[in-house]
C-alpha cells in the first residue's frame, strides 16, 4: 500500500492505492464510512447488540478440539494468562458498543491546520491501528482472565459444581484468541513500516513505525479494539464461504444491474466503464466488479479496513490459508459452546484468480480517504453504494457529491438500509426514504428501479439472535445537463 498525496493536501487523507492490477491515476475521494454495521446485526428500527463481552456459562466439553489450528504456542495458556503484563488495561473497562462510527475525525475548520499536522495525525492513527492488531492477544487474554476470575472468586463452591466444564471452555477461548492473534500479527507485521517505505528519505527507509517486539508502552485503545473485533466479523462476510449468503443478498443485485446496463459492451472493452464504490470495506465488492471487466475503484475511510483489505488482496497466497474464530467475543445469544468457538477459513477465493487476465487497460484499486473531499466532477460512469449512504451525518451532502462525481447520464446503484449511524449525535439529519427519494429526484436523478429487499449484515448464522434489514435497492440515472 503506497502512500500518495492527493491534490488537496491540507484537506484530504492520502490516496493509498491497494489491490492487484493497480493502474489507477485518479484523485479519489473516498468514503466517509467505517463500513459500518460491523457488529453483526443492525435492524433499521432495532439496533441489536450481539458483540457484548458478558459471561456465557454454557457447558460443552467438545470445544477444545476446535481451536488448535494454526497455533503452535498454546500448550501453556494458563501460564500466559497469569504472567501477562496488563498494566495498560484498566479494570472493567471493556467497551461493548456497536462500532458504526468513524474511527477518528479531522477538524478542517481551523485555517492553521497544515500538511505537517495532518501527516503527524495520520501517522499516529496508523501506529494505533497497527499496535491494535499486534496487541489483540494481550487485550483478549485479559478478557478471558476476567471471566475466569469471576468464576473462581465470585461463585460459591456449590455454584461452581454446577458448571463442571466452564474452565475447559475458558481454556478453549484462550486458545482461540491465540489463533486469531497469529493471523492478526501477520497483518500487523506486514504494515509495521509501510509509511517508512513511502518516505522520500533514505535515512529512515527501514525504520518501523511500530516495533512489534516492544509494545508494553502502548496503551490499548478499547474503541479501536472494538473496531478490530468488528473487522474480524467483516472478514467472514467478505472473504469466506460462509459469507456468500450475505454477499448474494447485497452484492449480486448490484453486479446483475451492472450487467443489465453495460452487458452489451464486449468484455475486453468494459474497462472503459469506470465504477466507483464508496464504503468499500475489505474490497470484495470492488474486486467482483472488476471481475466483470469494469475498471473498479474502491474508497474507504477506515484505515483499519484498508490495512486488512490490503492484506487480503495482495498478501494471501492460497485459498483457505487462514483459520479464524470470529465469534468468540459474542457471549450472548449462544446456543452451544461449539458455535461460539467454531472456526471459519479465509479466503474463499484469491484476488489474482478473479481479476481478468490480459487486459492492461483495466484499473482496480482501493484508496484511503473521505469521498466527499477533493471530488473530481464527471469522472465516473457508475457509482455503487452498498450499506453506505446512511453513514452520513448529512445525507444531502452524499447525494450532492454523487451527483457531481457521476458523468451526465451515469448510473447510481444503491443497496442498503437507513440506519443512520450518527442519529444519536446532535449534528445529524435522518431522512425517511420518502424524503430521500424526493431529494434524489430534485438532484436531477431519474428512478429506473426501486425495490425493498431483505439482507443481513455480519450476522452469526448460529446465533440465537439475527437481524434482518429491509434494504432500499434502487437504480437511478443522472440527468444533469452536459
Amino acid at each position: 500500500m503506497t502512500k500518495n498525496k492527493s491534490k488537496n493536501k491540507s484537506k484530504n487523507k492520502s490516496n493509498s492505492n491497494i489491490g492487484n492490477n493497480n493502474n489507477n491515476n485518479n484523485n479519489n475521494n473516498n468514503n466517509n464510512n467505517n463500513n459500518n454495521n460491523n457488529n453483526n446485526n443492525n435492524n433499521i428500527g432495532n439496533n441489536n447488540n450481539n458483540n457484548n463481552n458478558n459471561n456465557n456459562n454454557n457447558n460443552n466439553n467438545n470445544n477444545n478440539n476446535n481451536n488448535n489450528n494454526n497455533n503452535n504456542n498454546n500448550n501453556n495458556v494458563e501460564s500466559q494468562l497469569k504472567n501477562k503484563n496488563y498494566n495498560n488495561i484498566g479494570e472493567n473497562q471493556h467497551i461493548h458498543k456497536h462500532s458504526h462510527e468513524h474511527e477518528h475525525s479531522h477538524n478542517y475548520d481551523n485555517n492553521e491546520y497544515n500538511e505537517d499536522d495532518e501527516e503527524k495525525e495520520e501517522l499516529e492513527h496508523y501506529q494505533l491501528i497497527v499496535s491494535t492488531l499486534l496487541n489483540y492477544s494481550q487485550y483478549s487474554l485479559h478478557w478471558v482472565k476476567d471471566m475466569q476470575d469471576f468464576f473462581h472468586y465470585k461463585l460459591s463452591e456449590e455454584e461452581k459444581k454446577l458448571l463442571p466444564n466452564y474452565n475447559a471452555k475458558m481454556e478453549a477461548l484462550a486458545r482461540a484468541v491465540l489463533v486469531n492473534s497469529q493471523f492478526l500479527k501477520k497483518i500487523g507485521n506486514e504494515h509495521c513500516n509501510i509509511f517508512s517505505q513511502s518516505s522520500s528519505s533514505s535515512d529512515n527507509a527501514n525504520e518501523r513505525i511500530v516495533d512489534p517486539t516492544n509494545l508494553d508502552h502502548i496503551k490499548i485503545d478499547y474503541f479501536m479494539m472494538d473496531q478490530l473485533k468488528s473487522t474480524i466479523r467483516q472478514l467472514v462476510r467478505e472473504w469466506s464461504e460462509e459469507g456468500k449468503i450475505e454477499r448474494d443478498q447485497a452484492f449480486e443485485p448490484i453486479k446483475q444491474q451492472l450487467l443489465e446496463i453495460y452487458g452489451h459492451i464486449p468484455f475486453q472493452e468494459r474497462s472503459k466503464i469506470r465504477v466507483y464504490s464508496p464504503g468499500a470495506g475489505l474490497g470484495r465488492l470492488c474486486l467482483e466488479i472488476a471481475s466483470l471487466g469494469f475498471s473498479s475503484q474502491g474508497i474507504e475511510y477506515s484505515f483499519m479496513m484498508l490495512i486488512v483489505s490490503n492484506f487480503m488482496l495482495n498478501k494471501v497466497e492460497k485459498i483457505n490459508e487462514f483459520k479464524i474464530h470470529p465469534y468468540i467475543h459474542q457471549t450472548v445469544n449462544v446456543l452451544r459452546d461449539i458455535d461460539q468457538l467454531r472456526t471459519v477459513t479465509i479466503p474463499d477465493v484469491l484476488s489474482s484468480e478473479l481479476l481478468p487476465k490480459n487486459n492492461p487497460s483495466l484499473e482496480f484499486s482501493m484508496s484511503a480517504g473521505d469521498f466527499t473531499k477533493n471530488i473530481e466532477e464527471n469522472s465516473f460512469d457508475c457509482i455503487c453504494t452498498c450499506f453506505f449512504i446512511d453513514t452520513a451525518p448529512n445525507i444531502l451532502e452524499y447525494v450532492d457529491c454523487i451527483s457531481k462525481i457521476l458523468k451526465p447520464g451515469g448510473t447510481w446503484i444503491n443497496f442498503g438500509p437507513l440506519l443512520y449511524h450518527h442519529a444519536k449525535k446532535k449534528d445529524s439529519i435522518e431522512l425517511s426514504y420518502e424524503q430521500l427519494r424526493y431529494l434524489i429526484c430534485k438532484k436531477q436523478f431519474q428512478f429506473k428501479k426501486e425495490e425493498i429487499r431483505d439482507a443481513e449484515y455480519c450476522s452469526n448464522q448460529k446465533s440465537l439472535l439475527r437481524s434482518i434489514y429491509k434494504c432500499q435497492f434502487f437504480v437511478v440515472i443522472n440527468n444533469k445537463p452536459t
